[in-house]
């Protein structure tokens, strides 16, 4: 008989109201105990009657019908109240018999566990002898058949029983491997968990098991359960692919040394249930009904008991028996060494037959202090037993194994104490105090550690976020750090040895991780300001500082830690800040948005007068380098040097190449792309150095790096306006005087009365126009620009490809033709007086030489039609007619085309200095 059933059938023994039992229990539940109506009522309340209560047909709907038929309100209020009472003394009566019958359940059960061990090691032993009479038999039969085999007398027979255990032996192993085989093939993965050991075999195996949690009885999934001799394997049941078949795949192994099976149906009323503990891990399955679950123990049991180990039949279940019930052999034990094992043989392994009964009286104490979970007494009586098997010569393997045993499920039950976070110091030093008497320092360890990351964790959650993020970092900081530090001071008390110290500081970098994620999810990842980010930095460092008083200093992992995060975000806040200035740049009307007084700023005075124009793009640009200045000065460290910079150094050259972009492409007046030169001139002269000066302060130290942008770019404004240059020659000269497309080909009448060409006119009109507007920007040289046009213009006609026709041919002069260009030219010089640099005389002069030798080479194969050339004094009359004529003048562009009279003009022309004219080259000689 099972506990379980014996503990029903003492249910059933002694009912409440039945025989005996009944008068003990009714005298127990004494009547005068429950509430009683008054007098004038006794007689209409009814009774609580225990006798019908406990009845076995006992129908709750027939006696309340019974009892209250004719009972108002106010009486069926007693009669529950009185039920209530009834409750509460009879669940105290049972409460008391439990606890004062636990011990006695307690040894009964192991004495049941005993006799069930004495009665497998009788069937064993019976069984061996019947073996043994076997043998005799069979080796009569061969000395029958060997007595013709005089030679040496018994040889036979010994060689004969020799070769038939080799060859069973041999047939054993190779069924063994057999068996290994087919259940790799059957389960993937199966090899990895249980490979092959000598003996290991196939005990049995259990089919649609459904493994549950331990906490909420939920199905988890569907698994098979493959006892082996030594070990047990669960196989998932997965559906393939077509979900047609299930294929079965090794998830965990366990080894059956180390695990404790436990039959958990008649404590629960789920089911039929079966526990299975390994160390910590707990493992809960159902099965569908009782044969299941109880041929899975009888499986666990056959090889524990290593039943299987000799021969392959099997044996029926005993009765009653539970997969928690200790196996007295191991299971790779012969039978022989099996029955050395029996009681009646200790004496002869070396252990007296008193201190056999000390070591058992031990034991069933050792259950009970665990069972009531007093950890303290139970490992006193765990060294007890060890010292007292210490004593003896040879001790059993049985009773080691016991010991073991108990000692495996007393540390797992202190184990998971310890694991409960939020515990007390007191109650943590003790549970590490015991697993450190049991040998268990190691998992110990671990399992503080562990609960420790809980604690932080609970304590974690319990914060509330409410929109502060600043509060919200610094509760977290305290938290995180402090429960750190109280860690490591316990740590340090716990465990003494040096060799676990690398645990710690493993810990320690963990928990620092998990810190900065939560940090980088609800600080950076948000997007916040510098000045949040540094507020939260600052908290963090607050409570790492203290961490360093008490000799653990954390600061370099938060700087390895925050330093990507840091420069993501500065490197974000330069993206956001260059898509924002790249907006204001392609939206800005050029115009002057403010002017800046530079009373205090000696260079840029010098440069730009009393007052700076810019326009709304360059006064963004230096709003943001400043607030990206103040910004940074909260979270600035000598670590960030470089990334700042080279967010500063990228917004201010994406910004100018914005500026280069707009001018290029833009189609602007020579308002607009005048304050765009000189705007961009500010960005060098004044932007810069302001952000260098204020970088400075941050940092406490010159910014190199900055200070050289200015010297770098100090040529960029000019490179602007060379561009400027470029642009405005080709499109002035498209809509005036395009070399390009004039013909110079034509013909007509060489005399007095040529003037230059109208195109040349507009184009110097034109010029006269962008002169006029210069004078409205100081700090822009007028002269450098509009040399620079005139030069670019002669760039454009002394281009090579401009001296040919689309098909490629050399283009054709006229005399005419060369006399009018000649003249153009020479009108050009004239006019732009100063403004034509050497080397704009020099491509003049070639740009004349070019045309004159095209037309001498083109006629100079009859010299008859080479006509003479003008001098220079011919071009100057007629350019000082048509100068007459307009009534303008035009020394130097001075103050653009002014109405003059003829003798402020003739005073003018005369002081004025002339650039020289181009040269009018003779006619060739004729041998050339």
């Amino acid at each position: 008989m099972n506990i379980g059933s014996r503990r029903k059938s003492l249910r059933r023994a002694a009912p409440i109201g039945s025989g005996a039992a009944a008068e003990s229990s009714s005298a127990k539940l004494d009547p005068s105990t429950f509430t009683q109506p008054s007098s004038d009522l006794q007689n209409d309340l009814p009774n609580v009657s225990l006798s019908k209560l406990t009845r076995s047909d006992f129908r709750p709907e027939d006696y309340l019908k019974e009892t209250l038929r004719s009972v108002d309100e106010g009486g069926i209020r007693q009669f529950r109240n009185t039920l209530e009472e009834s409750r509460r003394v009879a669940s105290k009566n049972l409460q008391k018999n439990v606890y004062k019958n636990y011990e006695s359940f307690v040894f009964i059960s192991k004495e049941i566990s005993s006799m069930e061990r004495d009665m497998q090691m009788l069937r064993e032993l019976l069984q061996s002898i019947n073996q043994i009479g076997d043998h005799l038999m069979d080796e009569d039969e061969q000395s029958i058949l060997d007595a013709d085999e005089p030679a040496v007398p018994g040889a036979g027979r010994v060689l004969g029983r020799r070769r038939t255990m080799r060859m069973s032996m041999a047939n054993q192993n190779d069924l063994f491997k057999e068996q290994l085989a087919k259940v790799w093939r059957a389960i993937r993965d199966a090899q990895k968990f249980v490979p092959f050991a000598p003996n290991r075999h196939v005990v049995g195996d259990v089919r649609n098991i459904s493994e549950l949690s331990p906490s909420t009885l939920q199905l988890r999934q569907r698994v098979d359960i493959v006892v082996f001799s030594d070990m047990l394997l669960l196989a998932v049941r997965k559906k393939r692919a077509n979900h047609a078949q299930i294929a079965l795949v090794a998830d965990r192994s366990f080894v059956l040394s180390d695990v404790t099976v436990t039959d958990v149906s008649d404590l629960s009323r789920s089911g039929h249930l079966v526990k299975i503990v390994n160390r910590a891990e707990t493992f809960l399955f159902g099965f569908k009904d009782a044969d299941s679950k109880n041929e899975l123990l009888m499986l666990i049991g056959h090889a524990r008991a290593g039943i299987f180990g000799s021969d392959m039949q099997a044996m029926p279940p005993l009765p009653g028996a539970r997969g928690n019930v200790p196996s007295a052999q191991p299971p790779k034990q012969n039978k022989s060494h099996q029955a050395s094992a029996s009681p009646g043989d200790d004496e002869a392994e070396g252990i007296p037959g008193e201190l056999k009964q000390r070591v058992d009286e031990i034991m069933d104490s050792l259950d009970i202090h665990i069972a009531r979970r007093e950890f303290t007494n139970a490992v006193t009586l765990v060294q007890r037993v060890k010292s007292v098997l210490g004593e003896v010569r040879k001790a059993p393997a049985s009773a080691s194994r016991a010991v073991e045993a108990h000692t495996t499920e007393l540390a797992r039950l202190v184990l998971a104490d310890l694991l409960i976070p939020c515990a007390p110091r007191k109650q943590v030093a003790g549970n590490i105090a015991l697993l450190h008497k049991l040998g268990w320092d190691k998992e110990a360890k671990d399992a503080f550690l562990v609960s420790r990351s809980a604690t932080i964790k609970n304590r974690t959650r319990q914060l509330k976020l409410e929109g502060n993020t600043r509060l919200y970092i610094r509760e977290l900081a305290i938290v995180y750090f402090r429960l750190i530090r109280n860690t490591c001071e316990w740590y340090s008390e716990f465990f003494t040895d040096s060799t676990m110290i690398s645990a710690l500081i493993a810990w320690v970098r963990q928990e620092m991780a998990g810190y900065a994620v939560i940090f980088r999810r609800h600080v950076f990842h948000e997007m916040q300001k510098f000045q949040v980010i540094a507020s939260c930095l600052n908290h963090t460092l607050a409570e790492v500082d203290i961490l360093g008083h008490a000799g653990l200093d954390l600061k370099f992992m938060l700087d390895q830690e925050f330093f990507p995060d840091l420069t993501s975000c500065i490197r974000g806040y330069e993206s956001r800040s260059f898509a924002l200035l790249t907006k204001i740049a392609s939206e800005d009307p050029l115009s002057v948005a403010s002017k800046i007084s530079t009373a205090n700023n000696e260079n840029a005075a010098r440069i730009f007068g009393p007052q700076i124009s810019i326009i709304a793009s360059v006064s963004k640009l230096d709003e943001v380098l400043t607030e990206f200045g103040n910004e940074l000065r909260h979270i600035v460290r000598d670590s960030l040097y470089g990334q700042v910079v080279a967010s500063v150094l990228a917004i201010i050259e994406g910004v100018l190449k914005q500026f280069l972009t707009i001018l290029r492409k833009g189609d602007n007046t020579y308002a607009r792309e005048f304050a765009l030169l000189v705007s961009t001139q500010a960005v060098v002269s004044w932007v810069i150095p302001r952000a260098a000066a204020h970088l400075d302060k941050i940092f406490g130290r010159t910014v190199t790096d900055i200070h050289n942008l200015e010297q770098r770019l100090e040529a960029f404004p000019t490179s602007l306006q060379d561009v400027f240059c470029q642009k405005h020659s080709v499109s002035a000269a498209k809509a005036t005087f395009d070399f390009v497309t004039a013909d110079f080909d034509r013909t007509g009448e060489v005399s007095d009365a040529m003037t230059p060409s109208p195109q040349m006119e507009q184009l110097l009109r034109r010029l006269g126009e962008m002169a006029r507007e210069l004078d409205q920007w100081p700090p822009l040289s007028k002269r450098n620009i509009l040399s620079g046009i005139i030069d670019c213009l002669f760039v454009q006609m002394i281009s090579h490809r401009n001296w040919e026709t689309s098909a490629g041919e050399k283009r054709k002069f006229s005399h005419y033709g060369v006399h009018c260009l000649v003249l153009d030219v020479h009108f050009l010089l004239r006019i732009c007086g100063s403004l034509v640099t050497k080397s704009t005389n020099n491509m003049a002069n070639r740009v004349c030489e070019k045309a004159l030798r095209s037309y001498f080479t083109a006629n100079s194969g009859s010299s008859g039609n080479v006509k003479q050339m003008m001098n220079k004094s011919w071009y100057d009359a007629r350019v000082l007619e048509t100068m007459q004529r307009l009534g303008f003048a035009f020394p130097d562009f001075g103050k653009g085309f002014e109405h003059r009279s003829q003798q402020s003009f003739e005073s003018n022309g005369s002081a004025s200095t002339d650039p020289k004219p181009p040269k009018v080259p003779q006619l060739p000689p004729n041998d050339s």
